[in-house]
C-alpha cells in the first residue's frame, strides 16, 4: 500500500523534529500551541520532489497557468517550490527584497499577475505582506498556493485581499497524520485540532 503524501510529511517531520508541541508566538503575537518547520521537506530530496510536484498539480488544475505571468516565493520557505512551480509552468519566477526601493525583483512589469508560492499558511500574514508589495509596484495577485493551510480564517482575510488560497493538504490532515504515527498525546492532538 503507498503512502499519502500527508503521511509521507508527517512522518519527515516526526524523524527530523520538524514538527514541535512547544508554545511559540507568531509574528502577530499570536500564541500558537507547536512549532511546524516544514523547511525540513527540503532536506530528503525525494519529499521535496513529491511535494513541488503536487504543488504544480494544484497550480495547473484549480488556478490555471494561463491565469499568472510569474510566480513569487514567499522569502525563504517559499523561495524553492516557486523556483519548482517556474520550472515545471515555464513562468519566470520573482524575488522580494528587504530594504530596497524595488521589493520586487525580475522580469516584472506593471500589470502582470504573479502567483504566490509558501509552505505554511496560519494567519495568512506573510503572504498578505507580498501581496501588498507587489500590488504597490504595480502588479496583481489573485492566487496563492500553499502545501499546509491551517486556518480558514487565513484563507478568508486573504480572500477579502481579492487572493484565493489553495493549498496541497489542510493543517487536520496532517495533525491526524501525526496521530497515527503516535507522536501526539490525545489532549495535544484535541489542542491541535481545535486550532484548525
Amino acid at each position: 500500500m503507498s503512502t499519502s503524501l500527508v503521511d509521507l510529511v508527517a512522518k519527515s517531520l516526526v524523524q527530523t523534529g520538524g514538527f514541535l508541541i512547544w508554545p511559540e508566538k507568531t509574528d502577530e503575537g499570536i500564541l500558537q500551541p507547536f512549532v511546524l518547520d516544514l523547511t525540513v521537506v527540503l532536506s530528503n530530496p525525494r519529499v521535496f520532489n513529491k511535494v513541488a510536484r503536487r504543488m504544480v498539480e494544484v497550480v495547473r488544475k484549480e488556478v490555471g497557468v494561463e491565469k499568472f505571468n510569474s510566480v513569487l516565493g514567499v522569502p525563504l520557505a517559499g523561495v524553492p517550490y516557486a523556483s519548482y512551480v517556474s520550472l515545471k509552468t515555464g513562468r519566470p519566477m520573482l524575488l522580494l527584497r528587504e530594504g530596497k526601493a524595488k521589493s520586487v525583483e525580475g522580469l516584472f512589469k506593471m500589470g502582470d499577475k504573479v502567483l504566490i508560492i509558501d509552505d505554511f499558511v496560519s494567519t495568512g500574514r506573510q503572504v498578505s505582506k507580498a501581496v501588498d508589495k507587489i500590488v504597490w509596484e504595480g502588479g496583481v495577485v489573485e492566487d496563492a498556493v500553499v502545501i499546509v493551510c491551517q486556518s480558514k480564517n487565513a484563507a478568508e482575510k486573504l480572500r477579502k485581499k481579492g487572493v484565493e488560497l489553495h493549498y496541497v493538504f489542510e493543517f487536520r490532515n496532517l495533525v491526524e497524520s501525526l496521530r497515527k504515527l503516535d507522536a501526539l498525546t490525545e489532549s495535544e492532538y484535541e489542542t491541535l485540532m481545535s486550532t484548525s
